[in-house]
């Protein structure tokens, strides 16, 4: 998936605490790269296709063409526990559109 460098990237900018919440990330995704409002933004959208699935992908393509996909620490410790990068329980009709399609 092509979005899942950036996804890497925006998780190493939360870990290095450039940005204070992912969504920041999200607001940024949908002003400035036109991501599609009603999925969210990228980090919401990340949650939607899952960390753990993300992580492995990342770790695959890092061992066959090099250190640029390497999975940054967040995203793997998110991974390893089960955790979503920024959803919330209170966001769930919009997660569930999303998967949907929906504009909402």
């Amino acid at each position: 998936m092509v979005l899942f460098p950036t996804i890497n990237e925006a998780c190493r900018v939360l870990d290095e605490g450039v940005v204070a919440r992912a969504s920041d990330l999200d607001v940024a995704s949908v002003l400035g790269m036109s991501f599609p409002s009603y999925c969210g933004g990228i980090m919401f959208w990340a949650d939607t296709v899952g960390s753990k699935h993300i992580y492995l992908s990342l770790k695959k393509w890092s061992e066959w063409y090099g250190s640029y996909f390497k999975p940054s620490r967040y995203l793997e410790e998110r991974a390893m526990k089960g955790m979503p990068l920024v959803r919330t329980k209170n966001s769930y009709p919009y997660f569930k559109a999303c998967l949907n399609g929906s504009t909402m």
